[in-house]
């Protein structure tokens, strides 16, 4: 497999320029736009499709106060979450347990708007509208009242996240997720992408290196267009590949 560095000596051959055309400022300032280029281009293909390799399992303390749902204790590895795919409640075992030894619970999630929208709809369409009948004071509403009462729910509100019906009791939530792979830094790396996804590296990091300092450059065959089209079909080739592994899959549809 190519490693970054090779891939930069495609895409600087492709440009007619040099690898070192593409570092610029000096000392702390410096910056590879090449790199640049290759993390961008990565980040596209990470946006587009939830890739396997991304995919880890990791865990939250959680004793009342709501968490940067970012930054789960990953089970192996660090890095920063992209999304969160599911949410568990460990009932069994503790994070000693490990990723897969304790008891959990699947949890649904919520975001604070559909939260809201609940409680809006039973306080507005199935209860009295005067105010006096629809609550049983100016602090609370009814329990009884309470679209979520009896289950236990994971409530999102941007970065952060809370437990509900909220509780000081501390509690391990485990998580399945995606994070961001890390930002290419050397030549010298190879991992999953180059070797599987060298080809809409290659596509996709012209069009994003070319873009940073200049016009795009003409090829000696004529005034070609940014290879923007073989970048997509080169990314749609990886998903497809990807989705591949799992197409004997048993599924099971939503209860």
């Amino acid at each position: 497999m190519p490693t970054i560095g090779q891939i930069k000596e495609v895409i600087a051959g492709y440009l007619h320029k040099p690898t070192a055309d593409f570092v610029k400022g000096s000392g702390a300032s410096e910056i590879d736009l090449l790199l640049l280029a290759l993390n961008n281009a990565r980040k596209t293909a990470e946006r587009s499709y939830d890739f396997s390799i991304c995919r880890k399992r990791g865990h939250f303390t959680y004793s009342g106060t709501a968490i940067d749902w970012r930054s789960p204790t990953w089970f192996s590895g660090t890095g920063t979450a992209r999304k969160i795919k599911t949410w568990y409640e460990r009932v069994s075992g503790g994070t000693g347990a490990g990723a897969f030894g304790g008891v959990d619970r699947v949890l649904r999630k919520l975001t604070q708007e559909q939260v809201a929208s609940l409680f809006a709809r039973e306080d507005y369409m199935e209860a009295p509208l005067w105010t006096t009948e629809r609550y049983l004071s100016d602090a609370e509403s009814p329990l009884a009242r309470d679209p979520l009462l009896g289950q236990n729910y994971i409530v999102t509100e941007g970065n952060s996240f809370y437990y509900y019906p909220n509780t000081t009791e501390t509690k391990v939530f485990v998580v399945d997720g995606f994070y961001w792979w890390p930002a290419w830094t050397t030549g010298t790396t190879t991992d999953w992408w180059t070797e599987n996804a060298e080809e809409f590296l290659i596509w996709q990091s012209i069009v994003e290196a070319n873009r940073l300092p200049m016009f795009f450059v003409g090829n000696s065959e004529g005034n070609l267009a940014p290879p923007e089209k073989e970048a997509k079909m080169a990314l749609q080739k990886l998903i497809d590949s990807e989705s591949d592994s799992d197409l004997n899959s048993n599924f099971i549809d939503d209860l």
